[in-house]
C-alpha cells in the first residue's frame, strides 16, 4: 500500500512537471518563429518594426555580448537568438518524451501492484466462500436429470477441477440459397453434440457431471488432473467438428475451467463460468482467476496462462465482479 502511494505521488509530480515543460516548449518554438519573422522583415527595413523592440530587447542583450554584427551587411542577432529558441525547444520536447515514458513505466508497475493487491484480496475470498444450494445432475446411462444437494456434501482439502462447455452450431451453407437452421433444427444438433461429447469423456470417470443452464459441466475430484484432461479433450473437440461437418453442419465450442474447493461452492462457480461463456471466446482454453492461482501451484504444468483481461462477470448491471480471465498455451508450442 505504502509503495503504491509512493508511486501515486511521483506520477503527480512528474504530471505537474510535464506541464511546465509542455508551456515552456510552445513559448520557445512560438518566440522562434516571431524572431525568424522580425528578422525577416528587418532585411528588408520595414520602418514600423522599431514598436516591437521590446520583444526581444532582453535576448537582443544578451546574444550582443559575444555577437557584434558591425561591418556586416546584416543583422542576424534576430535569427540567432531564433535558433537559440529552437535548440531549446527540442530539449523541451526531449524531456518531455523522456518524463513521459517514465510516467508510463510508473503506470504499468502501479498497475502491476493493483493486480497482485486484487489478487490476494481474491484469494481470501476464495477461503471465505459460503455454501450455496443444489445443481442439475445428468446420469450419462440413462439420459436423466435430478437435482443435487449440495450443502450436505463435506469439505473436501484438496481443490477439484471444474469443465463447463457449450455449442455454436450453424449450417455449412453449400449455395446462397440455403437457410440458416430454425432453432428447434439446433436444439436438436445440440442434443446430439452433447450426447457425442458425454461418450468420449465418460471414460475419465468425473466425480459429478450434469447440465448447468444447458450447458454441459465436468466436475474431478483432483485439480491436477488437468494437464491430462486437456491433453484429451481438445482432439475429441476436434473430432466431433469434423464429424459433424459430414452433415452439413459447423461445430464449434466455448469452454471454461476452474478450480473450487468444495462441492458446496459448485453451484455459485458454475454461474461465474456461464456468465464467462456468454463472451463467446471460440475455441480457447479460457480459464478463470482461481483456475490461474491453483495452476501457479502446480508441478511440471504443461501449459502456460496468458492473461485475456479483466471483466466484469456479475450478471446485476449494479453490481461489479471483476475478475482477471486467461488463456492458456501450450509451453512447447509458444513463441
Amino acid at each position: 500500500m505504502a509503495k503504491l502511494n509512493q508511486i501515486s505521488a511521483q506520477i503527480n509530480s512528474i504530471s505537474q512537471m510535464l506541464n511546465i515543460v509542455k508551456l515552456l516548449r510552445v513559448l520557445f518554438f512560438f518566440y522562434a518563429f516571431l524572431c525568424f519573422f522580425f528578422w525577416f522583415l528587418n532585411c528588408f527595413e520595414v520602418e514600423w518594426l522599431y514598436k516591437f523592440n521590446w520583444l526581444f530587447i532582453g535576448p537582443y542583450k544578451m546574444v550582443a555580448t559575444f555577437y557584434h554584427p558591425q561591418g556586416v551587411s546584416a543583422d542576424f542577432t534576430l535569427a540567432i537568438i531564433g535558433i537559440i529558441c529552437v535548440f531549446l525547444g527540442f530539449i523541451m520536447n526531449l524531456i518531455n518524451e523522456n518524463r513521459q515514458n517514465k510516467i508510463y513505466q510508473l503506470q504499468e508497475e502501479e498497475e502491476k501492484l493493483k493486480k497482485q493487491k486484487r489478487m490476494r484480496a481474491q484469494k481470501r475470498a476464495i477461503a471465505q466462500e459460503t455454501p450455496v444450494s443444489s445443481v442439475n445432475e445428468i446420469d450419462l446411462t440413462t439420459g436423466e436429470i435430478h437435482s443435487i444437494d449440495t450443502t450436505s456434501t463435506p469439505v473436501v482439502e484438496n481443490s477439484k477441477l471444474v469443465f463447463i462447455i457449450t455449442n455454436h452450431i450453424n449450417k455449412i451453407k453449400r449455395s446462397k440459397d440455403d437457410l440458416e437452421l430454425t432453432f428447434q433444427e439446433v436444439e436438436l444438433w445440440n442434443q446430439r453434440v452433447n450426447k457425442k461429447f458425454i461418450e468420449n469423456v465418460n471414460y475419465s470417470k468425473p466425480l459429478q457431471k450434469g447440465y448447468y443452464r444447458k450447458n454441459l459441466f465436468l466436475v474431478y475430484k483432483d485439480f491436477n488432473y488437468v494437464d491430462d484432461f486437456i491433453y484429451y479433450i481438445r482432439p475429441t473437440l476436434d473430432s466431433i467438428t469434423l464429424e459433424f461437418r459430414k452433415y452439413g453442419v459447423s461445430v464449434s465450442f466455448s469452454y471454461v475451467l476452474s478450480a473450487i474447493t468444495s462441492l458446496q461452492t459448485l453451484e455459485k462457480e458454475l454461474d461465474c463460468m456461464d456468465t464467462v461463456l456468454s463472451l463467446n471466446f471460440i475455441n480457447e482454453i479460457i480459464v478463470t482467476q482461481r483456475f490461474h492461482i491453483n495452476y501457479e501451484n502446480k508441478v511440471n504444468s504443461q501449459y502456460c496462462p496468458i492473461s485475456k483481461g479483466e471483466y466484469n462477470l456479475s450478471k446485476n448491471l449494479s453490481i461489479s465482479n471483476r475478475q482477471l480471465l486467461y488463456y492458456l498455451v501450450d509451453k512447447n508450442k509458444k513463441e
